[in-house]
């Protein structure tokens, strides 16, 4: 007879970048009786157009565990698709955080080939090329080329050839990422999706690439990289 003033399973709700994975907000948790109606409100984000929703975004409560996502994406975006490109650069090429952001770390040098997983075509008629975790180079001054390495021998790029290798003594840390999401494992900087992490598992960090400090991953295990972007060290030994 009680059962109206019993509190529902609460539920998150995230509002996501649907390219980047990245939260727009912070995630909103809803709270109420069971039976009691909840309604998520759809957000307007200033440069970005809502896409699509996993979860239904009118119900009641219950003791059923859920989440619900609404997914946005960049308006200045046309079209975004995966690829498996190889890119030759004919110039020095600048690096952004994202499609027209802001430059970081050091350009990459001419004369490199790297891999491309993802391209962007813009509505202003600019594409745009993801070539790590918060990675992005514009195409101009390179050119399309096939996979310069094979098809069967497993060998990094050029670019991971360039990395500078430290030894770590089985550092702790742990992935920091999105919760209920995991980010990708590589076979070698740059290389090829192998496996899926996810954000709060502890890592052992065995080694260490960086250029220049700038552009850095962590080898977690035999031909196991991940992005150093998504990894909270815990101790350093």
């Amino acid at each position: 007879m009680f059962e109206q003033f019993k509190t529902g399973n609460p539920i998150w709700v995230y509002y996501v970048d649907i390219d980047s994975g990245a939260n727009l907000i912070v995630p909103q948790l809803l709270r109420g009786r069971i039976g009691e109606e909840y309604l998520v409100d759809k957000k307007k984000f200033p440069n970005y157009n809502f896409v699509k929703a996993e979860g239904a975004l009118r119900g009641a409560f219950d003791m059923t565990q859920r989440s619900i996502k609404l997914f946005y994406r960049k308006q200045s975006w046309g079209e975004v698709q995966d690829i498996d490109m190889y890119l030759a650069l004919d110039a020095p090429t600048v690096i952004c955080d994202t499609v027209a952001g802001m430059p970081v770390g050091q350009p990459l040098p001419q004369g490199i080939t790297i891999k491309a997983f993802q391209r962007v075509a813009t509505k202003d008629g600019e594409f745009w090329y993801e070539i790590g975790s918060d990675q992005w180079i514009k195409y101009k001054k390179m050119h399309v080329v096939d996979n310069p390495f094979g098809n069967k021998e497993k060998i990094p790029s050029r670019l991971a050839n360039q990395l500078t290798v430290l030894r770590l003594n089985n550092v702790k840390a742990t992935i920091d990422y999105i919760p209920g999401k995991s980010v990708d494992v590589y076979d070698a900087p740059y290389g090829n999706p192998v496996d899926k992490v996810a954000d709060g598992q502890a890592v052992t960090l065995i080694g260490k690439l960086s250029d220049n400090d700038q552009l850095t991953w962590y080898e977690i295990g035999p031909e196991q990289y991940v992005s150093g972007n998504y990894v909270k060290i815990d101790e350093e030994e």
